[in-house]
């Protein structure tokens, strides 16, 4: 394993996982906060915005200076909100600025309720200044007890009130959550706000709240570099903020040694089927990076890297990211790297055997996939062909196979014959079975992965060996079987069983061996007791930038949402039988940027636009 933008990561050990760095005296005042958000607007009685916050208990005094609102809309919004929960109509107070640079205070008094502000009727009379608005860039928000407070100002030191929302106005509980908001005014668009000097406060988490057709975002970079409109990438030094999922690309046996500067950049710069066709099938080793966001149907077809050195970097698109439907990606080739794409087939996806929404071709070698969301297969969803050597699943989200036809809603399989496999940091979700499957004669790895909501798990066949390390099993809804069975021979450390936990039935039916038959050279497994905390926090394609269907699954899985007393194993309530029963096809907008390429340090390069849709205020480069 290659030392690289996640090692320090590695050195602090497990128990650090999960820890994000905050803003604290003169850094805060030399870091730049950029927030992307899109909704209509932070009005009526329901919200939609993006929102950077954190959950604070009691009084706080927190200030921030908006340097920067895009005009989407004169009514576009960026400020300090505090809110109760989470919830689209949540009770909520916002000192806001607009485009036109005024500064005012809005709320809601209770959820569900209508917004006022003190330049509307209902809340003017709250004003203690002239018309309800001042002219502000620097913001403040104040919480005293039961009183809210908000001051506009031109210098970050003289303060002017703008009002206070007395006790019985709105009563917040002692918790609530503060963070920086920002609306468009217009669903379909996101607009880009800056933010510098924020003290009193240190966001942890980002995400959207209430219905926006284009998902937001959250990045930070020093010095007071801003992004300017979001129209382009100027390839200039970026915040080289470490973080992102513990697991590599190069965390497996398989490895990117052969990608280097020398390699031919293709841009995909219109998100349809042809334009990525065109890059996965080109000749010579390659840099596919994508100008472009949204949704891409496949038609029911499949869409190949037919040719080695292929590496993707679905991380360089645009919010929401690229998201394929309605057929299969598969890598048939060797030496390819495939990051951060979410595909999802679907029940019309092709005929049902072999109906995968992302695998590789038998007979290839050394494949990566990471960061990859793989739903809806009729098959399986991510899956090991037959009598490959060196694939990697690392970091990814498996979830949903369809359970039409009847009980055919499997995870993955690992093919006859493949050997080094690994699959690590993944998350299996709503699978009955396979998850995974290790056929004959296969050699695999399965590390710090979780399964939740399941039938079957690990179903080793004969000759299969597999070392079972740091893994969570979670929601089981039948034991009729062990968690790892079959004829092959499996080592086992470090597992947990949970909601339902074992209770005395058997975890591993299989061989089980007194070492490991094989492990990649570096890899350290982080405990099983820290492996929930961090894949639900660096799954999939776009951790900080999910769409509806991965957040969904996240959250059922967070929550323990699906019901484990199910009466028959084949037709469990929680396993999708077609796309439909969960919402459909994502549909998702898009948009398109420039992307400046560098000529030197590529690995670098995409390294850090990895890091940037990974983890939470990590900036591209």
């Amino acid at each position: 394993m290659t030392p690289n933008r996640r090692t320090f990561l590695r050195a602090l050990g497990a128990g650090s996982i999960g820890t994000v760095a905050t803003f604290s005296g003169t850094a805060a005042a030399a870091t730049t906060v950029t927030v992307e958000g899109a909704g209509e607007d932070i009005w009526d009685a329901a919200d939609g915005f993006h929102y950077y916050h954190e959950e604070v208990s009691g009084d706080f005094d927190v200030v921030v200076h908006n340097t920067a609102l895009e005009n989407t809309d004169s009514w576009a919004k960026a400020g300090l909100m505090v809110r109760q929960t989470l919830n689209a109509d949540a009770e909520n107070a916002m000192v806001r600025r607009r485009p036109n640079g005024e500064a005012s205070l809005q709320w809601r008094s209770a959820a569900g309720a209508d917004t006022v502000s003190t330049t509307s009727d209902g809340g003017s009379g709250e004003s203690e200044v002239s018309g309800g608005s001042i002219t502000a860039d620097w913001l403040r928000l104040t919480r005293s007890g039961d009183t809210i407070s908000a001051y506009g100002s031109t210098d970050g030191s003289n303060w002017t009130l703008i009002a206070d929302i007395a006790p019985g106005e709105i009563d917040f509980a002692e918790d609530a959550y503060v963070g920086l908001a920002v609306t468009s005014h217009s669903a379909g668009t996101l607009s880009t706000a800056e933010f510098e000097s924020l003290s009193g406060l240190s966001p942890s988490s980002n995400g959207d709240v209430g219905d926006v057709d284009v998902a937001g975002s959250v990045s930070t970079s020093d010095g007071g570099g801003g992004s300017g409109d979001g129209g382009s990438d100027d390839g200039g030094s970026g915040d080289d903020t470490s973080g992102g999922s513990y697991f590599d690309v190069d965390a497996g046996f398989a490895d990117a040694s052969w990608f280097d500067d020398s390699v031919t950049v293709h841009r995909v710069q219109e998100a349809t089927e042809s334009a990525v066709r065109a890059a996965f099938e080109a000749s010579g080793p390659r840099l596919v990076v994508f100008e472009a966001s949204g949704v891409v149907d496949l038609g029911g077809g499949d869409l190949s890297i037919t040719n080695d050195k292929c590496w993707v970097a679905g991380q360089t698109a645009p919010s929401p990211g690229i998201t394929f439907i309605n057929g299969m990606i598969q890598v048939d080739a060797n030496d390819c790297v495939v990051q951060h794409l979410r595909i999802f087939r679907g029940e019309d996806g092709g005929a049902a055997e072999g109906a995968d929404p992302m695998n590789n071709a038998d007979d290839t070698s050394n494949v990566i996939f990471d960061h990859c969301s793989a739903y809806w297969g009729r098959d399986e969803n991510l899956s090991v062909g037959y009598n490959t050597s060196d694939t990697t699943f690392a970091n990814c989200l498996v979830a949903e196979g369809l359970d039409e036809p009847e009980e055919n809603s499997n995870g993955s399989l690992v093919g006859n014959g493949a050997q080094n496999v690994a699959i690590l940091g993944t998350v299996y979700a709503a699978n009955n079975d396979r998850n995974p499957r290790l056929k004959d004669d296969t050699q695999s790895v399965i590390a710090n992965s979780i399964v939740y909501y399941f039938d079957k798990a690990i179903w080793a066949s004969p000759g299969a060996q597999s070392s079972v390390v740091g893994n969570a099993y979670l929601g089981r809804f039948d034991w009729s079987d062990a968690i790892v069975k079959g004829d092959g021979s499996v080592y086992i450390e470090d597992n947990i069983v949970a909601d339902p936990g074992l209770n005395g039935r058997t975890f591993c039916s299989a061989t089980q061996l007194g070492s490991r038959p094989l492990w990649p050279n570096g890899l350290t497994a982080m405990p099983a007791t820290d492996v929930e905390s961090h894949n639900l926090a660096y799954a999939g394609a776009r951790p900080v930038d999910r769409i509806s269907h991965e957040q969904r699954v996240i959250d059922n899985i967070r929550n323990r949402s699906l019901d484990t007393d199910v009466s028959d194993p084949a037709n469990a309530p929680g396993i999708p039988g077609d796309e439909g029963e969960v919402g459909g096809y994502p549909d998702h907008g898009g948009s398109t940027r420039s992307l400046s390429v560098p000529d030197s340090g590529l690995r670098d390069w995409v390294d850090q636009w990895a890091l940037a849709v990974e983890e939470s205020g990590a900036s591209p480069p």
